[in-house]
């Protein structure tokens, strides 16, 4: 026999009124039996059930479940009362919302950033089947990665590795027609330079899954000297239509034309891999000695087939390497492959992972910082943190003020949960208005952030978690820093406070001194970083480096010019009585220049050691001049045919040779091409002042990309007329290009430069935050000892020495904060350098400065609430007495 839903037979007995219980029960229970008789058991309950809603109804609730059906009321009550303490106190109200809001602005600014960083590559709809291919080097417990590989490795992994389902190569960094490129219709006439040019196979497309506009990613790059262009290249070049079969001429090249083979959506801003153009390697003859297992030109990307496992692939790609790719580098002549076999392996890293690159892969593609995104977080943490501590000292600063309300609302019957439930919705409204103001404040500081950050940041307004998620945030954050003053002010005793007797306790003291302490010490910390940042900063934009980067022009978009032309046009220029010197090269003494690396040995250390790697420069013989380095040995090239065979090292490259004067000695590189060493140049930063100088060869040549021209210090815009002049004449179908060399060198600083502006900025707000705690708690102090101070100045107490005795209080906790904050500051500071080669002295009188900082800030914050209680008239606190 089948019985009536039991959870809804106790449902009825807690709400029904009593009157009713029993005949309704007795009612439904018929019903049930009829019901499970006629139709089935499951019919009946459900009818139960229904009946059971229908007479949830507030005339048949029992009234003790009614008692509270005026909490509607009350909370707008609540409201009501929070609304007329906010408007009758305007200025204090509005230092404790601003303050608030000044907080969460900052954390909804870093939270949109953290929340950019960590999506980069996470809109894959295979996701977790895409991978980038890398080498891995493990020995002695340290494991490094790096991405270039060798060209024929692709067939090798097609014909041996069945778990993968797609492999693509990709020329990523300048070589042949990657990078940047002059770019012209072929009924055009003007060339323009365009950046984001990569070389791939066809199956990048598919393994990166490309959306396309017009064309199929499946047959777009399988044509020679084909490519796929973006939406906004398409836009620009062939504007409303379709250009799939048209054609592009690269650096004015008319007899080498590439096919439009489709137009690809624009890649989103948060992948790490960006281009504009794609050229196709199907079916591309590389350069010599590029395409074989000699070199390491290319990254590759893979995608697995569904269900395999990747450390699986990684095993058998090992295994592959010692049956195979080995016997292939041995015939390409290849050293060291005992150590190799030893500690080589592959690891394939998630594309998710690329950008903030937590398995530390040696690339050359731009990252995010990992532990930059940690800082921001606990940045962001602090600086709230910062605002609700500010928020409970504001509040209870204003604990003396309402004492005689909390005590008139207890005797004529405010019970304690209802005095919580009143203070707890005062705080969820002054946050409420603070977040609204945050908004406001985010969104106007918005486009300085993302200058700041080198980001395109919105705020996601259309998302449907945001404004829900700003909702929970205001109550949350309301709930919890309202805690602490809504139970402290809810606690006070009604007689004491009509008596006049109420004390404020030492716990509370104690408390709110330690919330200072805290804001201060905070402060001081990120004052430090501040401090250290910018002499960091300064430390590298004033460091020696080895030449001359002031007064130095970087020409570009010589790819339309032959050779010949090149030479007259670096003639010319040399002429002008505004130019020193130029120089032809592809080479320049800043981070981000085309690099070539190659392996080096004495000649007569060919066959028995592993050589050892350099970067390989080609420059002509004004190079030295131009960028004014220090030839410290023998002689620099001198434009003869005879300096081919020759070759320039820096000081770094001599020591790796083991030879204290290399000049004369004879060196033989991973080709078998043979040099002399003619001279010696001066160690010279090519890459980050953090680092250290690397191995530099230098062999003669012109090079194809920039023209770097040293100018007189006269007045720069006549020379740059006077250059654009001269190149007008050379190239009349594409603009006069340059940048300073200078501003090349503070581009290799920009995160330095963001993280010392950002520090800056959490300094100054929370100095803000700091300062009005520190303001309530002096507004606090001063009016629970202003009968004191009254009595003192009758007494015939200065104003001096009171105010020395108020403030004397505060700067005790101040120099406390600045003990405390000192050595965390050191080891925070200590730990962020890290390991940099040249970085700042963490000296005493940093540290000093910045305590000395926050202690002027302190006093200047409280000594407006100390002048006020020691000016005050001691009548106006003393006439009740």
């Amino acid at each position: 026999m089948p019985l009536p839903p039991s959870l809804a037979v106790k449902l009825l007995e807690k709400l029904l009124r009593h009157d009713l219980s029993e005949e309704v029960l007795g009612d439904l229970e018929e019903k049930f039996y009829a019901t499970a008789d006629k139709r089935s058991a499951r019919r009946a309950k459900l009818n139960y059930w229904y009946q059971v809603v229908n007479y949830l109804r507030p005339f048949a609730i029992r009234k003790s479940r009614l008692k509270n059906s005026n909490n509607k009321a009350m909370l707008q009550h609540y409201i009501k009362i929070s609304w007329r303490s906010i408007s009758r106190h305007k200025v204090f109200s509005s230092i404790k919302i601003g303050g608030f809001a000044v907080g969460i602005a900052a954390c909804l600014l870093i939270a949109l950033f953290i929340r950019h960083e960590l999506s980069y590559d996470s809109f894959y709809k295979n996701q977790d089947s895409i991978y980038r291919l890398t080498n891995q080097w493990s020995e002695g417990g340290e494991v490094g990665r790096w991405t270039n590989l060798q060209g024929p490795l692709k067939t090798v992994i097609e014909e041996n590795v069945p778990e993968v389902k797609h492999v693509a190569r990709t020329v990523q960094w300048s070589w042949g027609n990657a990078g940047s490129n002059l770019v012209r219709t072929a009924d055009s006439q003007f060339n323009i330079d365009e950046e984001g040019f990569i070389y791939a196979d066809p199956e990048l497309l598919r393994i990166l899954e490309v959306d396309m506009v017009f064309g199929s990613k499946e047959r777009a790059l399988d044509e020679p000297n084909s490519l796929v262009i973006s939406r906004t290249m398409a836009d620009k070049y062939f504007p409303n239509e379709n250009p799939v079969g048209k054609q592009l001429v690269l650096n004015d090249d008319p007899e080498t034309t590439y096919t439009v083979g489709g137009v690809m959506k624009d890649f989103p801003a948060n992948s790490h891999l960006q281009a504009n153009f794609i050229l196709t390697l199907f079916g591309r003859k590389a350069g010599p000695g590029t395409s074989g297992w000699c070199c390491t030109n290319y990254v590759f990307y893979t995608s697995l087939n569904a269900g395999s496992s990747k450390l699986a692939v990684e095993q058998k790609l090992l295994d592959v390497r010692n049956t195979y790719v080995m016997d292939q580098l041995k015939t390409a002549g290849k050293t060291g492959l005992e150590e190799m076999e030893k500690h080589h392996g592959y690891y394939l890293q998630p594309v998710a992972d690329v950008y903030l690159n937590t398995a530390e892969v040696s690339d050359d593609i731009a990252h995010g910082n990992y532990d930059l995104v940690w800082i921001f977080g606990i940045i962001a943490g602090i600086i709230l943190l910062l605002a609700c501590v500010n928020f409970v000292n504001l509040s209870t600063a204003r604990s003396v003020q309402r004492a005689k309300e909390v005590g008139l609302r207890k005797v004529v019957g405010s019970v304690r949960s209802n005095l919580i439930a009143q203070y707890l919705s005062e705080s969820v409204v002054f946050c409420t208005l603070a977040i609204l103001a945050a908004l406001i404040v985010a969104t106007l500081a918005l486009p300085f952030f993302n200058t700041l950050a080198g980001k395109s940041l919105s705020m996601p307004w259309l998302s449907w978690w945001f404004l829900p998620s700003l909702a929970a945030v205001a109550l949350i954050v309301g709930l919890l820093s309202g805690l602490y003053p809504a139970l402290y002010l809810s606690k006070f005793s009604p007689v004491a406070v009509l008596r006049g007797t109420m004390t404020t306790g030492e716990k509370g003291s104690f408390m709110r001194s330690g919330m200072v302490v805290f804001q201060f010490a905070v402060t001081v910390v990120l004052i430090i970083g501040a401090i250290v940042t910018q002499q960091q900063f300064r430390l590298i934009m004033n460091k020696s480096l080895g030449y001359n980067k002031d007064q130095v022009i970087n020409i570009q978009g010589l790819n339309t010019l032959d050779s010949a032309k090149k030479a007259s046009l670096k003639q010319e220029l040399i002429n002008l009585p505004e130019v020193k010197s130029a120089t032809l090269s592809d080479f320049m003494p800043v981070a981000g220049s085309a690099i070539h690396n190659r392996t080096y040995w004495l000649a007569e250390e060919r066959l028995i050691d592993d050589g050892f790697e350099a970067a390989r420069w080609t420059v002509d013989e004004d190079y030295i001049a131009t960028f004014g380095m220090t030839l410290v040995e023998g002689e620099f090239f001198s434009g003869i045919a005879s300096d081919q065979k020759n070759i320039i090292v820096n000081e770094s490259m001599a020591k790796q040779l083991g030879m204290e004067s290399p000049v004369g000695a004879e060196l033989i590189d991973m080709f078998d091409q043979k040099y002399k060493v003619i001279g010696v140049v001066k160690d010279f930063y090519f890459e980050s002042v953090l680092g250290t100088v690397d191995p530099l060869a230098m062999v003669y040549g012109a090079g194809n990309g920039v023209l770097s021209v040293s100018v007189q210090p006269s007045e720069m815009n006549g020379t740059l007329q006077a250059l654009n002049t001269v190149w007008e004449g050379f190239a009349p179908n594409q603009s006069f290009r340059y940048v300073f060399l200078d501003q090349r060198f503070e581009q290799m600083y920009d995160s330095l430069t963001r993280a010392r502006t950002l520090f800056m900025i959490f300094a100054l707000l929370s100095i803000v935050i700091a300062c009005l705690g520190l303001f309530a708690l002096s507004a606090f102090m001063a009016e629970r000892r202003s009968k004191e101070v009254s009595i003192r100045k009758i007494l015939g107490a200065s104003v001096s020495g009171l105010f020395t005795l108020l403030a004397l209080d505060f700067m005790k906790l101040v120099i406390t904060a600045v003990l405390l904050a000192i050595p965390i500051g050191w080891l925070l500071m200590d730990e962020f350098l890290g390991d940099v080669k040249n970085r700042v002295d963490l000296s005493w009188y940093l540290f000093a400065g910045a305590g000395f900082t926050a202690i002027i800030i302190a006093l200047a914050t409280i000594s407006f609430e100390a002048l006020r209680a020691a000016l005050v008239n001691p009548v106006e606190k003393l006439r009740s007495e």
